[in-house]
């Protein structure tokens, strides 16, 4: 390489540093601060008594069992924490002293009795959220609308065989599918039945259409898939009747190696029913992309572009597809995926995976290819383990109204960035760049759930 080129590419690779790091303009990051938001995705828990454990907040929590490394962005020693806990809590310090973690401590506790049933409510209005989606197994206590809308969880639905064979794969696959078929165990006996039926016609018609039916009608929005964490999102076209004979001549028996592949026909069949039936109804498809928790979690089969086939099926335009957490690390091609019709995508678990000044450059080009496609979501959650959980020290949980808050500031800093960029170099101008903002927001998510404008 010649020594100009290599100088010029060396200019032109600090010169898309030092703009994906530019500052924000203030006064816009004010105004993006004074709007509402629509958060497409979070798992909120409900209000609890004393000592209680949240066990629907998630259909497929981490595994405890050889954990994976968290991000550093992701860990409990982060100083946001303690803007966090200040905005929230009055935490007047920047430390974790035992004696300052139990003040904290009290002051959570006193908030929650003083606030009871309405303690989520208080948290939405803190952190300016106006609605917020649930992805849970059922909504709970303090979780009503309509500033809570139910997403449930339907993967199960994926797999009526016995997946003793797909268990034995390791320690994380072992948990996710004890957990899936308690699952369906759980909406076979929602619907009045015993047993699932014997064939595959009857179990579409008895099972599957009324769960999501009975979904809709109890408030669903959206449906939930987790679909990376069991299998790849690749998916075939498999005719009905090759799915129909997986169906007859599996299910009464342990599968081998060799049932693999109809198997997972099967799956790719049901999922394309699902996705039909969830058009049907007006039921958006939540799809988890890309990084996934887990020691074991296989990255490769999480990549958003295997979805493709299916996003294209001339058979399922009616059908929205919101493609979660933009696909992280392949941001990049999510922005492509945009383009397509009845693809979404929304802002969460990028959000705290990853800090502003990595997070702006990714926002960014979502919004040069398609604002109208870009949900906010936090992907909030209660995090498990305690800080100073230590033995003789004073602890304090981190809750999810605390990682909602940081990542909610965290999405509105990282799109005044993104927007306040491409206003400077003369892409928008600046009252588009507001106006993309109330997108990401709220406009976009209202547009495609059908919600009412904020008065």
């Amino acid at each position: 390489m010649k020594a100009g080129v290599f100088w010029l590419l060396l200019l032109l690779a600090a010169l898309a540093s030092a703009q994906s790091s530019a500052p924000a303009d203030l006064q816009l990051l004010a105004e993006i601060d004074k709007l509402s938001a629509v958060d497409n995705h979070t798992h909120v828990e409900k209000v609890k008594a004393d000592g209680e454990k949240d066990t629907e907040s998630d259909a497929l929590p981490c595994p405890e069992k050889e954990p994976a490394l968290t991000p550093a962005m992701a860990r409990s020693d982060i100083p946001e924490l303690f803007t966090a806990w200040r905005a929230l809590y009055g935490y007047p310090f920047r430390d974790r002293l035992p004696e300052h973690l139990a003040q904290l401590a009290r002051t959570k506790h006193e908030v929650r009795q003083r606030e009871g049933d309405h303690f989520p409510l208080w948290v939405l209005d803190q952190l300016n959220i106006e609605i917020m989606f649930a992805n849970r197994i059922a909504m709970g206590l303090g979780l009503a609308p309509p500033r809570f809308r139910w997403v449930p969880y339907d993967d199960a639905l994926m797999y009526p065989l016995n997946n003793d064979a797909l268990k034995a794969e390791n320690s994380d696959r072992r948990f996710f599918f004890e957990r899936e078929e308690a699952l369906l165990t759980r909406y076979v006996k929602e619907l009045g039945l015993r047993t699932l039926p014997a064939t595959l016609d009857e179990y579409l018609k008895t099972v599957v259409t009324p769960t999501l039916e009975r979904q809709k009608e109890a408030g669903a929005v959206a449906i939930k898939f987790e679909m990376a964490y069991l299998r790849s999102l690749e998916v075939r076209s498999i005719d009905a009747a090759s799915a129909a004979r997986a169906y007859a001549s599996l299910r009464s028996r342990p599968l081998t190696a060799a049932d693999t592949q109809a198997y997972e026909g099967l799956q790719d069949y049901l999922l394309k029913y699902l996705a039909r039936e969830g058009g049907r109804l007006g039921l958006a498809l939540h799809f988890h992309t890309g990084f996934g928790c887990g020691s074991y979690f296989k990255l490769a089969g999480a990549n958003p572009l295997l979805l493709e086939a299916l996003l294209d099926d001339s058979d399922l335009r009616k059908t929205t597809f919101v493609l979660l957490h933009g696909g992280w690390p392949w941001s990049r091609e999510m922005a492509s995926l945009l383009t397509k019709p009845n693809v979404y995508t929304d802002t969460s678990e990028q959000s705290w995976l990853l800090s502003v000044d990595a997070f702006a450059p990714v926002l960014r080009q979502w919004l040069e290819f398609a604002p109208e496609k870009v949900l906010f979501g936090t992907d909030l959650y209660g995090a498990d383990e305690p800080i100073g959980s230590e033995a003789g020290a004073a602890s304090v949980e981190i809750g999810w109204e605390d990682v909602g808050w940081i990542t909610s500031r965290r999405v509105r800093d990282s799109l005044a960035v993104a927007l306040s960029g491409m206003a400077r170099d003369g892409e928008i101008t600046r009252g588009r760049a507001l106006e993309i903002a109330r997108m990401v927001l709220n406009g976009n998510a209202r547009k495609l759930y059908g919600l009412a404008d904020s008065e």
